[in-house]
């Protein structure tokens, strides 16, 4: 049955009365204590120092959101979401859920402030732009680095792409090496250049060395907007022009055709603007950006036009997982 357009909207503004439920539960350690045994709100209230019916009334909407399961007469046990919200999970979102809880919940209250003056509504809040902000806040800029190290989606590129004839591929940007080590894991002969900052690299070291990916990768410090490393013969761009205006994406591209090898390729991995009318994330995350950095998801058009700018043509846009795209680009 189709809800009715009363219903629509009430789900549409208690939306965030789940997001903030999973981050308590995220908060409070729920996943790691149920897992360890604890398992009635009773015993919960006990680890966690919280009020015993109100985490009881929680766990019962978090039953009811799929995140949990069971009850206070059999014990609350994890369902495969909550255990992605443990630290120690293969794939833990917990610093997704923390930063989206916090920084980014309160960003979100200025969003009238952004619409009406084009302020990132991040920057009304805090007095400060976002990388400046996690610059004077560590834990936060530790978590941010956390939401950015992996992506269900990297598993999906050395699937769409086949990088078996590529000798090196350099990720701009690229943390500790999350979607690297995807594609060095795909295609073995493969050599790997991950650059970023040096703080960074100290942290990619040691992620590649428990990967068993020493050998195969070396590593460039620097900014990409000053310079970057000559003579890849792919560049890979995750997540990173969507927060840059069209003059610095136009910029940064020539820049990386200039450093290119001559049959190289690019890949920038974003979500795109679908066709009017049609749902995806890529419409979220363009708020997202927007709040954040006064930045912007692009049309597979728009695209194509930057690389256009650039010295570059478009060459095909892949579809990965969570709405996510590898678009490919050449020297035109």
């Amino acid at each position: 049955m189709t809800a009715s357009p009363t219903r629509k909207v009430l789900d549409l503004m208690i939306g965030y009365w789940a997001s903030q439920s999973v981050y308590v539960a995220t908060k409070l350690n729920l996943p790691e204590h149920i897992a360890a045994g604890h398992t009635t709100s009773h015993e919960l209230a006990a680890v966690t120092g919280t009020h015993e019916r109100s985490l009881f009334q929680l766990m019962r909407f978090l039953v009811g959101l799929g995140v949990l399961q069971g009850d206070d007469e059999t014990g609350f046990s994890l369902t495969p979401s909550s255990e992605l919200l443990k630290e120690d999970a293969p794939d833990s979102l917990r610093d997704l859920v923390l930063m989206y809880g916090e920084e980014f919940y309160q960003t979100w209250g200025n969003l009238l402030h952004n619409v009406q003056t084009g302020q990132p509504a991040f920057e009304a809040t805090f007095g400060a732009s976002m990388y400046p902000y996690f610059t004077a806040n560590q834990e936060s800029a530790r978590r941010f680095d956390g939401t950015m190290a992996g992506g269900a989606f990297f598993t999906d590129l050395p699937r769409v792409f086949d990088f078996s004839a590529t000798p090196t591929v350099v990720d701009i940007a690229g943390g500790t090496g999350g979607l690297l080590s995807e594609v060095l894991k795909a295609s073995p002969q493969t050599k790997g250049v991950l650059f970023d900052q040096a703080h960074v690299i100290e942290a990619a070291k040691e992620a590649m060395a428990d990967r068993g990916l020493t050998d195969r990768v070396s590593y460039a410090e620097g900014d990409y907007t000053e310079a970057l490393p000559d003579g890849g013969d792919v560049y890979l761009w995750s997540r990173i022009l969507h927060s840059r205006s069209d003059a610095s994406c136009v910029d940064l591209l020539k820049r990386c055709r200039d450093a290119l090898n001559p049959d190289g390729t690019v890949i920038v991995l974003e979500r795109t603007i679908p066709p009017t009318g049609e749902s995806s994330l890529g419409l979220w995350f363009d708020m997202q950006m927007m709040v954040l950095v006064g930045g912007t998801e692009r049309s597979e058009k728009e695209y194509a036009d930057l690389f256009d700018r650039s010295g570059l043509a478009l060459h095909s846009v892949l579809p990965l997982s969570l709405d996510m795209f590898a678009i490919v680009a050449k020297r035109a």
